[in-house]
């Protein structure tokens, strides 16, 4: 079972049409092309750190000393923007004003758009009221942070 998050858009209701699922996992393009995904997913600042993080590990891996610890640079970075770019994602459509208006635990895309929209049905899209998730009640800030854990209180 996957998880996905379904955001709305700015000025959407929950059943809108333009809803974006967001599925919560292991991304192996990131893995492969961190700096490339990211910026696919127009995360320009996350893709300029990315980039110079990965500089810097293959200057020292290219070091007689150092060498292992450039690898082990390299591969962290791979591994932190695989396991975190879904949330970076979710992040830069939030703080562009989209609404994160339901979480969704199913096998495939397939089956998270069928129970969203058997959650959703045509008359009561009006009254449902907006998911939230628990680092939005408690931080004062914007948007959660983005390296490491995302905020959540009960972890993944």
């Amino acid at each position: 079972m996957a998880t996905f998050l379904v955001l709305i858009p700015p000025g959407g209701r929950p059943g809108d049409e333009r809803a974006r699922f967001v599925r919560d996992r292991f991304s192996w393009i990131a893995f492969l092309l961190p700096v490339l995904w990211l910026l696919w997913h127009r995360a320009w600042l996350a893709a300029a750190l990315a980039f110079a993080v990965q500089a810097l590990g293959l200057a020292a891996a290219g070091h007689p000393t150092l060498g292992l610890a450039g690898a082990g640079l390299c591969l962290a970075t791979h591994s932190l923007v695989a396991l975190e770019g879904p949330s970076m994602v979710v992040a830069t459509l939030t703080r562009r004003g989209w609404t994160v208006d339901a979480v969704i635990a199913a096998g495939d895309r397939g089956t998270a758009e069928d129970i969203y929209d058997m959650e959703t049905p045509a008359g009561e899209a009006e009254t449902r009221e907006r998911a939230l998730l628990p680092a939005s009640e408690t931080s004062p800030r914007r948007h959660a942070p983005m390296l490491g854990l995302v905020g959540f209180k009960e972890g993944r």
